[in-house]
């Protein structure tokens, strides 16, 4: 089975403080690269090499994707609006059709959705998964046969710089 991380992106500007229209431009706030970063040191210090990185195509989503590229420099890199835009069955079947048995995949995106298709593929409740955050598990091969490896919240830096 495949090994998953459904991460979403770091703490992003609102629309309003980034003067992004549309919504799908905003970016990653300073606490949100800082985020980013301790995460993927984080996944890396647990034993998580991604052979595979998928993000949103939403800015901020692509740029917590690309912060993480940088610890896990041999992973390939792929969008799919299937993060960002649903149907919760769209990213399913993405994650349940798509991956060799033997994969190790970060996909990054948005809230509720990713919360959503780890409760699904875990038999749970949705999760709540705070910015830059993440459950990590073996994908199973349909609805409650995966099984939790770690759910992850990161500490809150020492400099808040939003």
């Amino acid at each position: 089975m495949a090994e998953i991380v459904l991460m979403r992106h770091g703490h992003a500007f609102s629309a309003q403080r980034a003067g992004a229209q549309p919504d799908s431009e905003r970016p990653l706030s300073p606490l949100g690269e800082a985020e980013a970063r301790e995460t993927a040191r984080h996944l890396n210090a647990a034993g998580f090499f991604p052979n595979l990185i998928i993000s949103s195509p939403f800015l901020r989503a692509d740029r917590t994707a690309s912060i993480a590229a940088e610890l896990f420099t041999g992973a390939e890199r792929k969008k799919a609006a299937e993060i960002s835009d649903g149907p919760l069955q769209a990213l399913l079947e993405l994650i349940l059709g798509t991956f060799p048995e033997d994969s190790r995949v970060l996909m990054v995106g948005h809230q509720p959705l990713l919360g959503a298709a780890a409760g699904f593929l875990l038999g749970m409740d949705g999760f709540d998964i705070s910015p830059a955050g993440f459950v990590r598990l073996n994908s199973g091969k349909g609805p409650g046969a995966g099984s939790l490896i770690e759910y992850y919240t990161p500490p809150p830096p020492e400099d808040t710089n939003r």
